[in-house]
């Protein structure tokens, strides 16, 4: 049985190159091929994917769209249905698989409750360094979870033919429409923990860490087209308890000026932020240290969802 791996990918070639290099590896004995569909130039395509050697023995094959016309959305999209296999398999252009996950997702497959396979996905240990960064970016999964997140999954091509793919009007969480579009259909998802994706750990300065959070500005569109999301959220309205805690410390230190009781709205926060490196003495000045960087990240968070909420007619903080 053919199974095909799609990967998206922009702006991040040498760790697509990396991505290549663990496929590379894959122990998986059936037929399995990779296509990539990127807005890389004609340079960095023939450097990077027509002179690596799974293009030399043909399970390489990419897809170039212009630059600016392709959304994960889009690109998934595409890398799917250029696909031979009947299954899919995809992960991004900043995770690096183990060598066994493409043989553990497709020996789950064969379980007859499964539909759709979720592997796990971890920080990279080899990056494990920049989780001490102020301002940092990963991805820990632990299946199966309910957003079927397109890291570390595996798809019928058939359910994606019945579902129509991923939704190319979401700019963010388009993995996660098709996985409740999914479950509105009844599909069953089954994890296979040993299914083993390393994701990239990127430290970034407080300005970019910003830049990077403004996507989820657009999950707005998500939670208005699947009202079902909100069954998942903090009192239906928040993306999760930080959002909630840094609204009620926002709120309590406008409504300060007229009665300064309304300051303990900001104690959640305070002691979530005073926690979130650990419970010791070190950790926890280590954590002050970071709170006002924290904050404002956190703060920009909140104020992007709420212009989403604005733009697509639907609250979400």
């Amino acid at each position: 049985m053919w199974v095909t791996v799609v990967v998206p990918s922009h702006g991040r070639h040498l760790r697509l190159l990396w991505l290549l290099n663990a496929l590379a590896e894959q122990t998986l004995a059936a037929p399995w091929e990779v296509v990539v569909v990127h807005d890389y130039g004609a340079d960095v395509a023939e450097r990077i994917l027509d002179r690596h050697p799974l293009a030399g023995d043909g399970r390489l094959r990419h897809v170039a769209i212009e630059p600016g016309t392709g959304s994960p959305a889009r690109q998934r999209n595409i890398g799917w249905r250029a696909a031979r296999g009947r299954l899919v398999a995809f992960t991004d252009d900043d995770c690096r698989p183990e060598p066994e996950w493409l043989d553990r997702l497709v020996a789950s497959v064969r379980d007859p409750d499964a539909d759709v396979v979720q592997g796990l996905t971890r920080p990279d240990g080899l990056e494990h360094h920049l989780l001490a960064a102020p301002h940092f970016r990963t991805l820990l999964t632990d299946p199966p979870g309910p957003y079927f997140q397109t890291c570390n999954i595996i798809y019928p091509r058939a359910l994606l033919e019945r579902l129509g793919g991923f939704d190319e009007r979401a700019i963010s969480g388009e993995d996660v429409g098709l996985a409740f579009r999914a479950r509105s259909a009844g599909t069953h998802v089954v994890a296979a923990r040993r299914a083993i994706v390393n994701h990239a750990v990127e430290s970034h300065t407080l300005p970019g860490m910003v830049r990077e959070n403004l996507k989820w500005r657009h999950l707005a569109y998500l939670v208005k087209r699947h009202p079902e999301v909100r069954d998942d959220l903090v009192l239906r309205v928040f993306w999760n308890r930080d959002h909630l805690a840094m609204t009620a410390a926002v709120a309590g230190l406008a409504a300060a000026r007229r009665d300064r009781r309304a300051l303990a709205l900001a104690a959640p926060y305070a002691l979530r932020a005073a926690g979130r490196r650990g419970g010791g003495p070190r950790a926890r000045v280590t954590a002050l240290a970071e709170l006002p960087g924290q904050s404002v990240r956190q703060l920009a968070e909140v104020a992007g969802m709420a212009a989403g909420s604005v733009r697509h007619r639907t609250l979400l903080l």
